[in-house]
């Protein structure tokens, strides 16, 4: 790797590490009424990019046992506030949590902003427990307005630099990009479900019950899956 991609690359953390010292969804947002039915009592929570804990607060109080990590330090101070187990960190290296310590894993809007996603989710494979519950959301590259722009010629709303009010994302996912990179590293059983589907660009006009029926045309990919069991517990069942 030259200078100038391992320069990028560390641009892109920084950007994200200041960027968002705090979050900008809640209850009320609709991706979030969409996550936490996923998440439910599970038990001992991970909140991967956990910013400022807003998300896993909302975990903490439907009785879960809820860490996070995240590259902000300001953000991890807010997360612990809140009484989120919080560590600062980078997700593209070794997580500071032990093997199989977790019943459920959550990574919201973070896979569109690292580089080497294969890394972060082989360790959020290893954090999970055999058949715990992983939930990963990230912005639709192929909702129904992003569709109709392309047909017109026009950018279908993506970064193409880190100026003006970039929110730092460096790749876009559809349905079977997202699903082929989850069963590559051993997520199974993935389910897909969307928050929103917006007419405009405002989002003034939407409709939350055709994003039910057609989630790939939706705000937000929303993608529940499970941790695949290890093959000598496989291999058992098949035998009994």
């Amino acid at each position: 790797m030259d200078n100038r991609m391992e320069n990028s690359k560390m641009d892109v953390f920084n950007f994200n590490a200041t960027a968002y010292p705090t979050s900008r969804c809640g209850q009320d947002d609709s991706r979030v009424r969409v996550v936490l039915p996923l998440i439910g009592k599970a038990g001992r929570v991970l909140d991967v990019g956990c910013l400022d804990g807003t998300i896993g607060e909302l975990f903490l109080h439907m009785g879960n046992d809820v860490y996070g990590i995240d590259a902000s330090q300001p953000a991890v101070a807010k997360a612990l506030e809140r009484g989120i187990k919080a560590r600062l960190g980078n997700v593209e290296k070794t997580f500071p949590f032990d093997s199989e310590s977790f019943d459920a894993v959550f990574a919201g809007e973070i896979i569109e902003h690292v580089f080497d996603v294969d890394a972060m989710l082989s360790e959020i494979g290893r954090v999970l427990k055999p058949d715990g519950v992983f939930v990963v959301t990230t912005p639709n590259l192929a909702t129904l307005g992003r569709r109709l722009l392309l047909l017109i010629n026009r950018n279908p709303n993506i970064e193409i630099s880190f100026t003006g009010s970039a929110a730092g994302h460096i790749r876009y996912f559809i349905r079977s990009t997202l699903f082929e990179l989850l069963e590559t590293h051993g997520f199974r059983g993935a389910d897909l479900l969307s928050d929103v589907v917006n007419f405009n660009a405002s989002g003034s006009l939407h409709s939350y019950n055709l994003a039910k029926l057609f989630p790939t045309f939706g705000k937000s990919l929303i993608v529940r899956a499970y941790k695949t069991k290890s093959e000598r517990r496989d291999v058992g069942e098949k035998t009994k």
